[in-house]
């Protein structure tokens, strides 16, 4: 079995970009604070983080321009699920896809709304890749500052960092049950 540091320092950059085609804050965050430890590059999250976001919100976009008829069929409480966001959208479709990232809870739904509507689909790259640029600064440099914030409070954070790791991944896996539960709730009420 790896240490830690190795494990990190091995696939961490590997671990912020799949988390931010699928989830994001957490895992960016986790690395920003590895940042902090020097067990990672701050502009090489930076990069990953963002072009896995990028990746994540444009596949889902282009599922909704493509194949949107055949998710609708197959899956009927979707096109409840995103009537609000696509009324959003199209009164407001550069607002919407710089700041998807940064509704969580909502990431999958606003891109494959946004390919099922009129948007222009150089507009929405364009404008999604600039807000998960930005996305993956803010949320990189949040990890780096808790580090300085635990260090401060808890001196030596290196004698913690398993704890850290730990704490922070059942805070993930917590968090993710929620949403799954408040989804599937969601779910269950527009289906009626």
């Amino acid at each position: 079995m790896l240490p830690v540091t190795q494990f990190i320092e091995s696939y961490g950059y590997l671990a912020v970009f799949v988390g931010s085609i699928f989830e994001g804050e957490s895992v960016v965050l986790l690395g920003g604070l590895s940042s902090h430890g020097e067990y990672l590059s701050f502009s090489m999250l930076v990069l990953f983080a963002a072009i896995g976001a990028v990746v994540g919100d444009w596949s889902f976009f282009f599922l909704g321009r493509y194949k949107r008829d055949w998710i609708f069929a197959r899956f009927p409480y979707f096109r409840h699920l995103i009537r609000r966001p696509s009324a959003f959208v199209e009164r407001r479709p550069e607002i919407a896809s710089f700041s998807m990232r940064f509704m969580y809870g909502f990431r999958h739904v606003v891109p494959f709304s946004m390919g099922t509507t009129s948007i222009p689909t150089s507009r929405f790259l364009m404008w999604n890749a600039l807000g998960a640029v930005c996305w993956a600064i803010i949320f990189v440099s949040a990890g780096y500052l808790a580090g300085d914030v635990l260090e401060a409070i808890l001196g030596d954070i290196r004698r913690y960092e398993f704890r850290i790791i730990v704490l922070s991944i059942l805070a993930v896996i917590t968090l993710n049950l929620i949403v799954r539960n408040v989804r599937a709730w969601l779910r269950r009420n527009t289906e009626k």
